[in-house]
């Protein structure tokens, strides 16, 4: 198994922070929409999501990848994708149901 380059690690984290700061701004938006009109918004997903980038982020950052990071790595970074997309479409609907 191939070692990642600094350049290579440096654009991976660089995505996984983008996306954690897309999250961010979606989960104002539902504490907004759940606050202003009293909808039934989601928002744990989007902070499973945030923990999960955070945990993958942490994993790339270790000196020791062995099987068990790889691991953790993969898992984190699938749910983290999965969380955010799910979030974000239940959010979509909650919005189309305000209006």
């Amino acid at each position: 198994m191939e070692h990642p380059t600094a350049a290579e690690l440096f654009l991976v984290t660089g995505y996984v922070i983008f996306c954690m700061g897309l999250n961010v701004v979606a989960f104002l938006i539902s504490a907004f929409y759940k606050k202003k009109f009293d909808h039934n918004a989601p928002y744990l997903g989007f902070l499973l999501s945030l923990l999960l980038g955070g945990v993958f982020i942490g994993t790339l950052l270790l000196k020791d990848s062995g099987s068990t990071a790889a691991i953790l790595r993969t898992t984190s970074l699938l749910g983290c994708s999965m969380s955010s997309a799910l979030s974000i479409s239940g959010l979509y609907m909650s919005m189309r149901k305000a209006r």
